[in-house]
């Protein structure tokens, strides 16, 4: 999570307090969605095509990226959450911090496979 404080700190001086709490969010937010999808399986990498076959975890996963856009957008949630828009510059800002979740998770997942070969199961 210090990322996320990098990212708002980098936004406050750029920016504005507003943009810096909305990019904090999205960060934030983008971090415990793609969390979710990289421990789906604790052995399994993320890019394998099994990562979306429960079509429970992805209506959960499409509501929360419905709902983190919604909070950028539209009035009502925005005025609640003391959020703004973002710019497309921005919104890849905290795409590409909070995919680090993702790359951490898939070394971990690596090492831990190497570790113990004889324990994981056929892919």
């Amino acid at each position: 999570m210090v990322a996320r404080l990098g990212v708002i700190s980098w936004a406050e001086q750029a920016h504005n307090q507003e943009i810096a709490h909305t990019m904090g969010v999205v960060t934030f937010s983008l971090y415990a969605l793609f969390f979710s999808i990289a421990t789906r399986d604790e052995r399994r990498t993320v890019f394998s095509l099994d990562t979306f076959s429960d079509a429970k975890f992805v209506i959960a996963t499409g509501v929360s990226v419905l709902t983190l856009l919604l909070t950028t957008v539209f009035g009502p949630l925005q005025k609640f959450l003391k959020t703004t828009s973002l710019d497309v510059r921005q919104w890849l800002i905290c795409l590409a911090v909070a995919l680090s979740i993702i790359v951490v998770c898939e070394i971990r997942k690596a090492v831990r496979r190497h570790a113990a070969p004889g324990d994981q199961e056929t892919e």
